[in-house]
């Protein structure tokens, strides 16, 4: 099984959403994220309306070169992502006695 080794933290407005991890013997580097950081990347997709990396970056077709945009089904599927996300920290909240925020997830 191939060893991974932490480079850094990945960050966005001063919040950690993921890890940046390499593998041992190699210069392969991969970008795990948390659900903030997945949040926060559905959003950025449905405002751009195209696919990103993790590192957002702009995903292209390996074969044509051209961008990838989101077809209507995986767009529904974004704001049925940051729905469920957004129910789930209303429910943590409430359950905690601490007050939401202005309708976001985080």
């Amino acid at each position: 099984m191939a060893k991974w080794k932490k480079l850094r933290d990945r960050k966005a407005k001063g919040k950690k959403t993921g890890v940046v991890v390499q593998k041992v013997g190699t210069d392969k580097q991969v970008t795990l994220l948390n659900p903030h950081g997945k949040y926060g990347k559905a959003t950025e997709e449905l405002k751009r309306g195209v696919h990103l990396t993790n590192e957002g970056e702009v995903k292209c077709d390996t074969k044509t070169g051209e961008i990838m945009q989101l077809t209507e089904t995986e767009k529904a599927f974004r704001n049925g992502y940051r729905s469920a996300i957004i129910d789930t920290a209303k429910a943590h909240n409430a359950k905690n006695g601490k007050k939401n925020n202005s309708g976001g997830a985080f």
